[in-house]
């Protein structure tokens, strides 16, 4: 200040150039504050007005958002809702319609099966163009096959074991194996082996046993059995009496000496399975066989071998007799038995359940 002083007092200095300290100080308290520009100052203000609207905006837009996404939820959980319902609806309506198909299914082979007999019995027919009957159908208006009220055999592997021509002193070995392993088996009686005291016994054992009772003709006479249906239906009539009479039961089983197709029954076995089946019964062969029916017995193992050559099939008949002769063929059973049993079968006596095993003549159901 001092300086400014000297320098303000130095001669030759323009007057208005002078300032006094007092005036400096005087101007410089007396000079107003220089504020905010005003043009600066309403931008920031518009801009402040407009970062409230915006955040105001921001708050309705979100809040209308909210609502409208619990709208959103709401509709989607009812959405999912109707869908699961519908889902479970489809798979209830696949459900009855698989059914229905399966029933569909079954009708239609039913329908078939029905058709098949009808032919069958067309083809085979007991009655004559003029429609007329044989006499041989009056014939003996007790011999019907009772009627069977047990299941059907199905599914995997089933052995049947069938034993003809008995009962004999064998007959009594057969059922104490087939005890042995706890399996029941059929046995096709002849009624002149059965017409004795001991033959009566035997058959009464196998009835007791749960084994099968069933009908092989009363004389085992070829040329006597098949001379006609009618001498058919008076062999088998007998033998079914008596077994009846001997034991209570009526078989409704029965096997054709020799075979339902053999050397001495070509001209009638039509008419005679006709007339049996018309009758209710049911008439087995075999697909498996021990061989056994010769003059000299034949090894046991043969036998057994023979016997097991059915391994394979689904259902298995076998044929074996249990008459007086037959001694190896009773050896060989425990070896049948269990070489069956290896190979996953279980066993099964005939009766109307079990699919009929024949020698090529239709079956009829």
């Amino acid at each position: 200040m001092d300086q400014l002083a000297r320098h303000d007092t130095q001669p030759g200095r323009p007057e208005e150039l002078r300032l006094s300290l007092e005036e400096l100080e005087k101007a410089v308290n007396t000079t107003p504050a220089r504020g905010v520009p005003k043009p600066l100052f309403i931008a920031v203000a518009a801009l402040a007005a407009v970062l409230g609207v915006f955040a105001a905006l921001l708050c309705f837009f979100d809040s209308d958002y909210q609502h409208n996404m619990a709208l959103v939820r709401a509709d989607n959980e009812y959405l999912r809702q109707e869908r699961d319902e519908a889902q479970a609806a489809l798979t209830a309506a696949q459900g009855e319609l698989s059914q229905t198909q399966d029933k569909l299914t079954q009708t239609q082979a039913d329908l078939a099966q029905a058709q098949d007999t009808i032919d069958t019995l067309r083809e085979y027919s007991l009655a004559a163009p003029d429609g007329t009957v044989p006499e041989y159908t009056r014939l003996y208006p007790d011999f019907y096959a009772p009627a069977w009220e047990g299941e059907a055999v199905t599914g995997g592997r089933v052995c049947c074991l069938t034993f003809d021509d008995g009962p004999s002193a064998n007959t009594d070995r057969v059922l104490e194996i087939l005890d042995r392993y706890g399996v029941k088996g059929t046995f096709f009686v002849v009624g002149t082996s059965a017409a004795t005291p001991a033959g009566q016994e035997r058959m009464k054992k196998i009835v007791a046993a749960g084994h099968t009772i069933a009908m092989h003709s009363w004389s085992h006479d070829y040329k006597r059995i098949y001379a006609s249906v009618d001498a058919f239906l008076d062999e088998f009539n007998s033998l079914y009496q008596y077994i009846h009479e001997v034991t209570g039961v009526y078989p409704s089983v029965y096997r054709f000496p020799g075979g339902s197709i053999n050397g001495y029954d070509r001209g009638v076995y039509q008419e005679i399975i006709a007339e049996m089946t018309r009758r209710g019964f049911a008439y087995y062969d075999w697909n498996a066989s021990a061989q056994d029916a010769t003059v000299r017995p034949r090894p046991s193992a043969d036998i057994a071998a023979d016997c097991l050559r059915g391994v394979g099939r689904e259902l298995v008949v076998v044929l074996c007799h249990d008459s007086g002769a037959r001694g190896t063929t009773v050896d060989a059973l425990p070896a049948v038995i269990q070489g069956y049993q290896n190979a996953g079968y279980t066993f099964s006596p005939l009766h109307p359940g079990v699919e009929q095993v024949t020698f090529g003549y239709p079956k009829i159901k």
